[in-house]
Parts: C-alpha cells; sequence; structure tokens
C-alpha cells in the first residue's frame, strides 16, 4: 500500500513539473495583479473595502508555485544517469533554474507592490 502511494506521488509530481512554468506563470501573475489592481481601484474607493491584499496573496502564492514546479523539473533534470548526446539535459536545467528565479522574483515583485495596498487606504493609492 506504502508503495503504492509513493508511486502515485511521484506520477502526480512528475505530471506537474514544468521547466519553464515559473518563466511563464510568474510574469502572468503579476500582470493580472497589476491589472486587478487597476480595475479594481474605482469599486474598492467607493466601497472602501481593499482587496488587493488578497489578490496580492492569492498570486503570490501561484508565482511561488510555478517556481516549485520549475525546481522540481530542475531536480528530475539534474538525475540524469546518460546523457544523449542530442539532447543531454542541460538546456532544460537552465531553463529550469531560470523559472525558479523568475517566479521567485514575480512572488517577491507582487507581495511588495501590494504592500502599499496594506498600508495606505484604497482611495490613496
Amino acid at each position: 500500500m506504502t508503495a503504492f502511494r509513493a508511486s502515485n506521488i511521484e506520477r502526480w509530481a512528475r505530471f506537474f513539473t514544468c521547466s519553464w512554468s515559473g518563466l511563464a506563470v510568474g510574469p502572468a501573475a503579476w500582470a493580472t495583479d497589476t491589472q486587478l489592481n487597476y480595475a479594481l481601484l474605482d469599486w474598492s474607493c467607493g466601497t472602501g473595502r481593499n482587496p488587493s491584499p488578497a489578490i496580492a496573496a492569492l498570486l503570490t502564492a501561484i508565482s511561488l508555485a510555478a517556481a516549485a514546479s520549475s525546481f522540481l523539473a530542475w531536480r528530475d533534470h539534474q538525475g540524469l544517469g546518460m546523457p544523449i548526446p542530442e539532447r543531454d539535459g542541460q538546456p532544460h536545467q537552465l531553463l529550469s533554474g531560470i523559472g525558479v528565479a523568475a517566479g521567485v522574483l514575480f512572488a517577491v515583485v507582487i507581495a511588495l507592490q501590494d504592500l502599499a495596498g496594506l498600508l495606505l487606504g484604497p482611495c490613496l493609492r
């Protein structure tokens, strides 16, 4: 039973690993955060409610999850035993490393950009 669970976890982990996910999802999350903040500005100023921190927390978590996916892909490429001359894994390792860095960078950018949402009122931004 334990071996069955471990094999299912590995199968799901391989399904969710993508070397370029941090590189694509991080900037997309930042762009979504920026556009949602601009779109909801009039509503939040009129009602006095500020959804900016909640949106930032969700999109920061999404960006970090994409960075984790890139990290898992990078870790899988590290374990290749025999390099194949046509595809030895080096470009995938580089892309995975850049994906991890970009995912973490954009998560920090989203968090710092929406720090003003915590400190200032919705009409002062």
